[in-house]
Formats: structure tokens, sequence, C-alpha cells
């Protein structure tokens, strides 16, 4: 029989581990270099099955649980241009709600259009150094003019909700093992946590970069050296659809699930 001494550090560990996983404010963990020029705070409400919708186009988004039944969302914004250029629009809608970082329009007269979508990534997305011409796949977006400002988004989600992140140049992460979830990145990382306790179906397509799993997928390559994992992990509805052009993607278990397996 293992030594009582055993017993304790596990105890110990997975205390210290829920206590990280409880408190969203400690996995926020946002290290973007920069002053924090603003922060603006949304919280809400909406019915189990709908949609949290985030997109972005400079910055990270990353989506964690909620402690309770409301959803809040923290956009903060870095950089030297004054920060009232970036907007954060909120549209609530019958289906969920959907944020947008909006930055200002290159034409007046074809302002951004921050609507509701049911899914899907990126039609249009490319940038220069001042412009970014950004369309999703329901035809939202628009032609904007970019500053040196970055937004940087958290989403805590309650449980029986679905969740779409979008960016353009930044990542995307989700640490939370029960929602549906959708992210989608041009030139950045897409991060994900996924446990064999819950599972998923997954799909997962990085064009230029990889798809690195902790749990086996079906793998097969692109025409270039990007990568397409997909398979089942467990018996779950969940979904967990995922795409970057130029970065990589990560299946990774979340800490907990991991320390246990080590010891």
């Amino acid at each position: 029989m293992p030594p009582l001494f055993d017993y304790m550090k596990l105890a110990i560990l997975a205390i210290a581990s829920l206590a990280a996983v409880a408190s969203p404010m400690n996995r926020t963990n946002l290290t973007i270099p920069g002053a924090i020029q603003e922060e603006t705070r949304w919280h809400g409400w909406v019915p189990g099955g709908q949609l949290v919708e985030v997109n972005n186009i400079h910055g990270n988004v990353r989506a964690e649980p909620a402690l309770g039944d409301e959803i809040e969302v923290i956009a903060i914004k870095r950089g030297s241009s004054d920060p009232g250029q970036v907007a954060i629009e909120v549209v609530e809608h019958k289906g969920g709600v959907t944020i947008c970082a909006v930055y200002p329009d290159a034409d007046p007269g074809r302002p951004f259009d921050c609507r509701p979508s049911h899914g899907g990534g990126f039609r249009v997305a490319s940038t220069s150094d001042s412009m970014a011409r950004v369309r999703w796949d329901n035809g939202g977006g628009g032609d904007v003019i970019l500053t040196d400002l970055r937004v940087d988004f958290v989403v805590r989600l309650p449980k029986k909700l679905r969740f779409i992140g979008r960016t353009v140049d930044g990542d995307v992460s989700a640490h939370m093992l029960e929602q549906d979830v959708e992210a989608h990145s041009v030139l950045g990382d897409v991060r994900v946590d996924l446990s064999a306790r819950t599972g998923a179906e997954v799909h997962a397509e990085s064009v230029k970069g990889r798809v690195s799993s902790e749990f086996p997928l079906s793998v097969r390559c692109n025409s270039g050296r990007g990568m397409l994992a997909s398979g089942r992990v467990g018996h779950s509805r969940r979904t967990l659809r995922l795409k970057t052009d130029a970065g990589d993607i990560h299946l990774v278990r979340p800490i907990l699930e991991e320390i246990m397996r080590e010891l």
C-alpha cells in the first residue's frame, strides 16, 4: 500500500489545481506587453444552447468557464493610440450575443458590420501595415484602418452555451470542457482543452502549420505543409471546430487531468 505521504501529496496537488481552475482571475494570464489603455466589461445572460461569439482583428481571444450563470466579457485595449478609436460593439439577438472589436472604417460609406452568425470562419482576411479587409462566412465584417491598438478579449462562459472566437492577428484559446467551441485565427495559434472524461468530436485544420493532440486523431497532410485532424474522443456530443491559416493548433489535457496522469 502506498505511504500516507503519497496520498497527502496527491490531495494537495489536486486541491491546488482545482483552485487554479475555479479562479477565473488566476487563469486570465494575459502577458501581452504594453500599457493598458482601457478596459471594457460586459455582463449578460442568454438561454442555454445559445451562442456567445467574439470577433477580433488584432489581439487574442481567450474563453474560460464562468462560476455562475452570467456571461462576462472583458476587452483590454493596449497601445499608444487613442483607445476611443476602437469600439467594442455588443449585438444581442435571438440566437445569443455577438461582440466585435470595431476599428475605424476605411470607407465611412460602408461601415463595419458586426453581424451575428451561426458559425464558420473567415471568407476573406488580409492585412497590411495600415488596413485590414475582413469578411466572415456570413458576410459580416468590412474594411478598416488599423492603429497600434490591440484588443485582448477574456470571455467567461457558463455551461450549456456555445462559443465562437475569431481573430486575424492573434491567438484563440478555450479552456472549457463542456461547451461546443469554434476557434478561428488567421496568423495565430489555436489552443483548446480536451478531456477524456467529457470528450468531443474534433475537426481541426491548419493550412500552413501543424495540429498536435494529446489524444489519438485521424491526421492527413494538406498539399502544402498543413494538417487536418479529426476524430471522436469519448462519447460526448460536444464539438470542437478549429482552424488557423498560418499558426498551429494544440489540443491539450487540462492541468488537473495532466497532474493525475503523472502521479
